[in-house]
């Protein structure tokens, strides 16, 4: 019986070409689009499992309540991991992480800046599975002058050479032996570095806080196999309100295997990656759906064919599960070779898929099991969809009804059919309307008046010692008329980090807790940013005063105050007190995703031997009419002040830019993938088109007969679609309402959803529906209607 299966599916497929082509073809894309999908899900999501003690690692994080709003953060203060271990049983292991990127490195005559430096404690390589490929991990970071390089640091700086024992320059102030080579880190990894560096190296230089006040490093702790989560959240809670003098913070652990996906920093922010990992599944879902009704759909077209088939097979003694086992082997075979040949398009196409979502996805066939997994359940769904009309339905036609030719053509899947096309678009227009509103949302997010001008200024960052040449670097580049303007300051506008709840002013009432953000600047901050103010003036060099006292807020500041104007107000921040000399309009200092928070700003130094926290980066705004020209006088000027120290530059813009570079990732994603969904409905809808203009050859042929024009014909042979694409559209829109108001809400600034967004998916949709149906209409509408009743 299998093997008669087997050869009548064959000779179905020859006999059928044209028809298994769109059927093994629509399938296969669908396939390999759900397949690239769930290869970036299943990447998502084993994100830090490679771990061994995954399930025993947490982050500790804070949350911090000022007058009801939560602020939460993921670092905590410096001595917080070893006091746990000692106070907490159930914690086995803790270690400090301290970013320490900047530092420039130098071997012989390499040398370059390391932005991927950590400092840890030894127990780091004890709790992650970050094995080392030289060296013990035992005594690697034992001692304070020792480092631990990268598989890629190692080959950058000492070639083929054993690195062992070798010495590296650091901030040409002291040296690290190299005692370890740990393998490259993975890409799906939290953590990632290019260089271990001893906690204890940071602590001797004087570079730690050694109290419960601040926040400055990221604390993970092992837990001992079994121990309670929400017992030792009860303990640290404890812990933290006896060490720090601020009862309004709390801590908790964060599993590892979640801080990908879950993680988030700030006022009521939402985590994003997990959405992303939501809606590609989601995508996956639908792109093979609508695969699946394509073969749904022309199935049920050709069921009066089928009908014969099976009164023949039930005449001669089959049964209805044998009929049921027939046409579940005939979609299963489909899905077999449309497996394959989405195997085939995956292989080819990763490498692109890779560049465009920045991940190192492999298919992995012979090692990764999930990957396996993943690919016969997909076979076996698409399969069991795609033949589960055909085996339930027809199966049970009744022989003696089949065989006298009551079962008029097509009739018992008419209204099937146009529910799948109207799902099916349904579908379609849902993705169009999701791709266009992420895209606008993108467009928005990088077109917004910030508030600041981030066009043709230029970043260079001052690491280490560069900082403190700042002035003389200034001089040099103000030669240039090219170059209009030149400041500094502790953090770039688009990323200011940096707050503190200590904040008081006159009249402020007591016990409100409020968080204020701040930065220390240079003098011409505010024009070369070109920042409008408010009221007020800006620092000047001709008040003295400017350098120690005096504070530039923004709108939302003057908002706590409660003031009309509060130029001249006592203002005291973070143990600095002054006065505030002006007030700036608000702008974008973090994401679109928060809204505008309390900002002030003041002058800081070029380095920390002044008192001042040191400048970070160099902005230099230039003339628009010769950027190339400019971009080389300030190389010029770095090697002039600064020869030997390795030069780097940026431009503002694209500094800002990158801030949505997951969310842009995944909208260039969502843009293809709803492409490849519209593209697989079009085709099932010319694969049904056809065999219904098929079927209608003798109606076509009458009616030409009797005067009917091609036109009138085309019209009335796409007429039934364009009522089923009009229908999916007004039955999607409430839907797609919904979801993309919910996903829009995550960013404080947003486009509105008019409309407009969804007139132009249901003109999409017709357009392509109707482009895609008409050339099988107009074909027989220009048919010789002789042919055609001489066919009947």
């Amino acid at each position: 019986m299998l093997k008669n299966y087997i050869s009548v599916i064959l000779r179905t497929i020859r006999r059928q070409a044209g028809y298994s082509l769109i059927n093994i073809f629509g399938l296969a894309v669908g396939m390999a689009c759900c397949l690239l999908m769930t290869l970036w899900v299943l990447d998502e999501l084993g994100f830090d499992r490679f771990h061994e003690n995954v399930r025993d690692i947490y982050r500790v994080e804070e949350n911090q309540n000022y007058s009801g709003r939560i602020y939460h953060v993921t670092v905590t203060p410096f001595p917080l991991g070893p006091a746990l271990k000692e106070e907490v049983p159930e914690i086995a292991e803790a270690t400090r992480i301290v970013r320490s990127g900047g530092m420039l490195f130098r071997a012989g005559d390499k040398s370059f800046y390391e932005d991927r430096v950590i400092a840890v404690d030894p127990s780091f390589l004890r709790i992650f599975s970050f094995p080392l490929v030289a060296g013990d991990a035992a005594a690697a970071l034992a001692e304070p002058a020792s480092a631990v390089l990268s598989e890629n640091a190692a080959k950058k700086y000492f070639g083929t050479e054993n690195p062992l024992g070798k010495v590296l320059s650091v901030n040409d102030a002291f040296e690290l032996k190299v005692t370890g080579v740990a393998r490259n880190v993975p890409l799906n990894s939290t953590l990632r570095f290019d260089a271990l560096i001893p906690y204890e190296l940071l602590k001797s230089q004087g570079r730690t806080q050694e109290n419960f006040n601040g926040n400055s490093v990221l604390t993970f702790v092992q837990l001992r196999s079994g121990a309670s989560v929400p017992a030792v959240n009860g303990k640290i809670r404890d812990f933290i309100k006896r060490r720090s003098s601020n009862n309004d913070v709390e801590l908790e652990l964060s599993p590892l295997a979640r801080i990908h996906l879950y993680q988030y920093f700030g006022f009521e922010t939402a985590p994003a990656a997990v959405r992303y990992v939501y809606a590609f599944s989601l995508i996956s879902a639908f792109v093979l759906l609508i695969a699946c009704i394509n073969f749904m759909n022309l199935a049920t077209a050709r069921s009066a064919g089928r009908a014969k088939e099976v009164g023949l097979r039930k005449v001669v003694g089959a049964l209805r599960r044998d009929l049921v086992l027939r046409f579940y082997s005939e979609s299963l075979t489909y899905a077999f070779l449309a497996m394959i040949l989405a195997l085939v398009l995956v292989w080819a196409l990763l490498p692109w898929f890779n560049a465009l979502s920045g991940k190192e996805i492999s298919l992995g066939l012979g090692t990764n099991p999930r990957v396996l997994a993943g690919i016969a359940g997909i076979t076996l769904l698409t399969g069991f969809l795609a033949g589960s009309y055909p085996a339930v339905v027809l199966s049970a036609f009744r022989p003696v009804r089949v065989l006298k030719g009551a079962l008029k053509t097509g009739s018992g899947g008419a209204l099937f059919r146009r529910v799948m096309v109207v799902v099916q678009f349904a579908l379609s227009v849902f993705l169009i309307i999701g791709t266009v509103v992420v895209q606008k949302q993108m467009r928005y997010m990088k077109t917004k008046a910030l508030g600041f001008d981030k066009e043709q200024v230029v970043v260079i960052p001052l690491r280490g010692d560069t900082a403190s040449s700042f002035e003389a670097l200034r001089s040099e580049l103000r030669k240039d008329s090219r170059i209009t303007g030149v400041t500094a300051a502790n953090h770039l506008p688009s990323n200011i980090r940096s707050n503190s709840g200590s904040v008081n002013w006159t009249g402020k009432e007591t016990g409100r807790d409020i968080l204020v953000s701040m930065s220390g600047v240079d003098y011409d901050y505010v024009d070369v940013l070109k920042i409008e103010l408010a009221e007020g003036r800006n620092f000047s060099r001709e008040f003295e005063t400017d350098r120690t006292q005096a504070f530039l807020v923004n709108e939302e500041v003057r908002k706590l105050m409660g003031k009309p104007s509060v130029v001249g107000e006592p203002f005291s921040l973070s143990g600095r007190d002054g006065r505030i000399i002006g007030v700036m309009k608000n702008f974008h200092f973090e994401t679109l995703q928060s809204k505008i928070e309390p900002l002030a700003i003041h002058l800081s130094g070029p380095g920390p031997e002044q008192g001042f926290e040191r400048y970070n980066v160099l902005m230099a705004r230039i003339s628009p009419a010769d950027i190339e020209g400019a971009g080389s006088f300030i190389r010029k000027s770095w090697n002039t002040v600064l020869p030997g120290y390795p030069f780097e530059i940026r431009f503002l813009d694209e500094q800002v830019d990158s801030l949505y570079q997951a969310e842009e990732r995944a909208g260039r994603l969502l843009k293809i993938f709803s492409l490849l969904a519209i593209v697989i409905a079009c085709l099932g809808l010319f694969g049904l088109a056809s065999y219904m203009a098929e079927r209608r050859t003798r109606e076509v042929g009458i009616r030409k007969v009797l005067g009917a024009s091609a036109a009138r014909i085309t019209v009335l042979l796409c007429r039934e679609f364009f009522v089923l694409v009009l229908l999916a559209n007004l039955l999607v829109w409430p839907i797609a309402y919904l979801v993309l108001d919910k996903w829009l809400k995550n960013y404080a600034y947003r486009i509105s959803l008019g409309p407009t967004v969804f007139v132009l998916a249901l003109a999409a949709a017709l357009a392509v529906a109707i482009a895609t149906v008409s050339v099988q209409a107009v074909r027989a509408a220009l048919a010789n209607p002789v042919k055609a009743l001489k066919y009947e």
